[in-house]
């Protein structure tokens, strides 16, 4: 699996850049070789559209996840259409934040993902579901088919809707700290 964190350097002690579109480094990471490429970011000093750019670059080097400090609403939905799993909130230098993914990621396969791309609520507590391209939120309660409204940004408007609670958020869970 190849994942991109964003970086403030070229190296593995590198710390993660906590800004997505305007990082100054995008560093691609091969879980199964440790194999690093740091690339600079194209698109740091574009006056708008950094992050959908920068989000395109990702999904053009074939990252099946992001780990960055922040991942604004345009770039998560970028990245949600293709699936491509987001977390934020990640510090730490890249080794760091690396080895945490690749421990939960063994730990729980898949169910670390961004609050932003599945719409799910800060304590992992109900779905919300939206239209048009937004940061939903979700307010449900908790327990198997749990309910809430849920809130979209940038138009998006969505109902909650129900599934068993998985802890998601990875500062909750321990997964990353800040």
């Amino acid at each position: 699996m190849k994942i991109a964190i964003t970086s403030t350097g070229t190296s593995m002690d590198s710390p993660v850049d906590p800004r997505f579109g305007r990082s100054a480094y995008i560093a691609f990471v091969d879980l199964e070789t440790g194999q690093l490429e740091a690339l600079e970011n194209p698109f740091v000093d574009v006056g708008v559209g950094a992050g959908t750019q920068a989000a395109q670059f990702v999904l053009d080097k074939g990252a099946e996840a992001l780990l960055t400090g922040h991942c604004g609403p345009k770039a998560c939905a970028v990245l949600g259409d293709a699936h491509v799993q987001v977390v934020d909130g990640v510090s730490g230098t890249l080794r760091e934040a690396t080895e945490r993914f690749r421990q939960q990621e063994g730990a729980r396969a898949g169910s670390i993902v961004s609050r932003a791309v599945t719409g799910l609520g800060p304590t992992g507590r109900g779905r919300a579901g939206g239209f048009g391209r937004g940061l939903g939120r979700g307010a449900g309660r908790g327990g198997r088919g749990g309910q809430g409204p849920g809130r979209g940004g940038r138009g998006g408007r969505g109902s909650g809707g129900g599934g068993a609670v998985v802890p998601t958020d990875p500062l909750e869970t321990g997964v990353l700290s800040r």
